[in-house]
């Protein structure tokens, strides 16, 4: 089986409600993400950015949104889904240059296929490095919230572990006008010292999203909006025909 094919499965696998897996397209036709963030997010993931995404309620979107970035992943990078902890202990053995992303549906308590728990949650974290990365979600609603239950018993994972995640991104659900109202609140980037900076966030009284400060090497974002915007524009949000399009939008990079 090819990467491609293998990595569609595993994502298709992260979708438990049934329905069409929504894309990164879908997010941004709903309101959930900007198109702005979306860029950052696209160029982050380019680069071998990892990924947790958080929220409290069940059913908010973190999965969905943990989902739609895994198309962003460069080609040739397979997805592991870690249904038993011998795959983390494999991955910490394997060369780091060897491209791979470790995939776990939740970190949590639960008996399900894919979620993960205890001390090999530390030991998870730490197959970040090289181009070795993981993509997680779990229930936390804000920054301060997730180190918490990742760094504190029973998981222990080292601050320096957590502070090399990539992304990691917040979601809100809320009922506006009658409807379900789902954003991303906050979305904060590794600055690569072991803490993350806030980057957007979403200002719930005017329903906008806002920059925070300036963010780095703005000027690179160009080709990854208009990337995006071009799919927008296109209507193309089936999940498979948006990740045709990021592989040749890689083919095509210098």
């Amino acid at each position: 089986m090819d990467v491609e094919t293998h990595n569609h499965r595993q994502i298709e696998m992260l979708n438990q409600r049934g329905g069409r897996t929504l894309s990164i397209v879908d997010l941004i036709r709903a309101g959930t993400i900007s198109p702005e963030m979306a860029a950052y997010a696209m160029r982050a993931v380019g680069r071998g950015a990892s990924i947790l995404t958080g929220a409290v309620p069940g059913g908010a979107g973190k999965t969905t949104l943990m989902a739609s970035l895994l198309g962003f992943l460069p080609p040739d990078v397979p997805i592991v889904t870690v249904d038993r902890a011998e795959l983390i202990t494999d991955g910490l053995r394997c060369d780091p240059d060897r491209a791979a992303c470790y995939l776990v549906h939740e970190i949590g308590s639960g008996h399900w296929y894919g979620y993960l728990w205890g001390p090999h949650v530390a030991e998870y974290l730490r197959l970040i490095g090289g181009r070795r990365r993981i993509a997680s979600c779990l229930h936390a609603d804000t920054l301060d919230e997730l180190t918490e239950i990742l760094c504190s018993a029973p998981l222990h994972v080292r601050p320096d572990d957590l502070g090399r995640v990539g992304l990691v991104l917040f979601v809100h659900v809320d009922r506006a006008s009658g409807g379900i109202r789902r954003r991303v609140a906050t979305f904060h980037e590794a600055e690569g010292n072991g803490r993350h900076r806030l980057r957007f966030r979403w200002d719930a009284r005017a329903d906008r999203f806002e920059t925070v400060g300036e963010l780095p090497n703005a000027g690179e974002l160009e080709p990854y909006r208009e990337f995006l915007a071009g799919l927008v524009a296109r209507n193309e949000f089936e999940t498979q025909a948006v990740r045709r399009r990021v592989l040749e939008f890689y083919r095509t990079r210098p």
